[in-house]
């Protein structure tokens, strides 16, 4: 709660055209999961969320999760000569990593080849990937998942925004080749983790977007009149708001098993935290659609951060997995 309470009185203090990232290497926080050797502070990475949770209600879109929970904790963990290379730099804000998980209609492989490996097929999604000095990209080998570190000028990529006001590619991976040094030294259950983290992380973020949207839509509420009456006042109304209080508390429930879940073993790991996204991704909508429209019109404008975090949620409610594949994979392993 400290590191959050601080980060949230440092981005309230943020002005217009200001570098967010910067006051976050400011903030000492790009090296959080990183081991001390590589120039960070050896904690764990749920720590983090802290940093989503502030930056979520504030409707700031900095890649924090995907450079630093997951492809620099991945890297960490590989420990290579890449890790002593690359953390400390973006630990210090200088350098930035990406990660590539999410696989086109032709899935990447990686074969071996003379020069080391060879990489085909393609990634959707891959956020902040055009800004990254390297990217982490997750393919199939003849032994299982693999990760390859790649500097970013050798992927083929066509970015783009996001509904959510981030920044993705799509890789184009045709017949890229890296020396076998490339491969990190992790293996599919070290990327099933950190996929499993990205979940549980933007549940924590997902939680407090909902929490600022309940207390948002009730101030508004408040305020906005229709028949000489503050709508806060009809009863259909205040039901609305206590609807959504619940879910957006049931959520933060959900986001705080799901960090807990992170230090069980994988098949409970994967269970509590594909039940977390399930409710995450229905509360989210509950919450987003009412807010939205106890807003009225309001509520899609840029005028008001609500259309920002409904946007935020919507895109939510698919990373890392859809509620669907969380619910089959909840089952299987039920």
């Amino acid at each position: 709660m400290e590191l959050h309470d601080a980060l949230a009185a440092r981005f309230d203090r943020l002005k217009s055209g200001d570098d967010g990232w910067q006051a976050l290497a400011d903030a000492g926080v790009l090296g959080l999961p990183f081991a001390e050797a590589h120039g960070g502070l050896g904690l764990p990475p749920r720590d983090g969320f802290a940093v989503l949770e502030a930056l979520g209600p504030r409707a700031i879109a900095l890649p924090y999760l995907e450079c630093v929970l997951l492809a620099g904790t991945l890297l960490d963990r590989a420990g290579c000569e890449a890790a002593a290379h690359w953390l400390p730099r973006v630990a210090t804000g200088d350098a930035k990593l990406a990660l590539a998980s999410i696989d086109d209609r032709e899935p990447a492989l990686a074969e071996v080849d003379p020069a080391g490996w060879r990489l085909s097929g393609g990634k959707l999604l891959a956020i902040g990937a055009a800004e990254a000095d390297a990217v982490i990209v997750i393919a199939a080998t003849g032994d299982g998942t693999a990760a390859f570190l790649i500097a970013r000028e050798a992927l083929a990529m066509k970015a783009y925004p996001t509904i959510d006001g981030r920044s993705a590619a799509d890789l184009l991976l045709d017949d890229v080749t890296v020396p076998a040094e490339a491969r990190l030294e992790v293996g599919p259950e070290d990327i099933a983790e950190i996929l499993d983290l990205g979940a549980a992380a933007i549940a924590a973020e997902a939680a407090a977007i909902m929490a600022r949207l309940v207390a948002d839509t009730r101030d508004y509420c408040v305020q906005r009149e229709q028949f000489g009456k503050a709508i806060s006042s009809f009863q259909v109304v205040q039901h609305r708001l206590v609807d959504m209080h619940i879910e957006a508390r049931r959520a933060a429930a959900a986001a705080a098993l799901a960090a807990d879940a992170l230090d069980l073993d994988p098949a409970e790991r994967a269970k509590a935290i594909s039940a977390a996204k399930v409710t995450i991704a229905d509360a989210g909508r509950f919450v987003g659609q009412n807010a939205v429209q106890l807003h009225g019109g309001m509520g899609m404008t840029e005028e008001l951060p609500v259309s920002a975090f409904f946007k935020r949620l919507t895109v939510i409610e698919s990373e890392f997995g859809t509620r669907d594949e969380h619910l089959a994979r909840y089952m299987a392993l039920t």
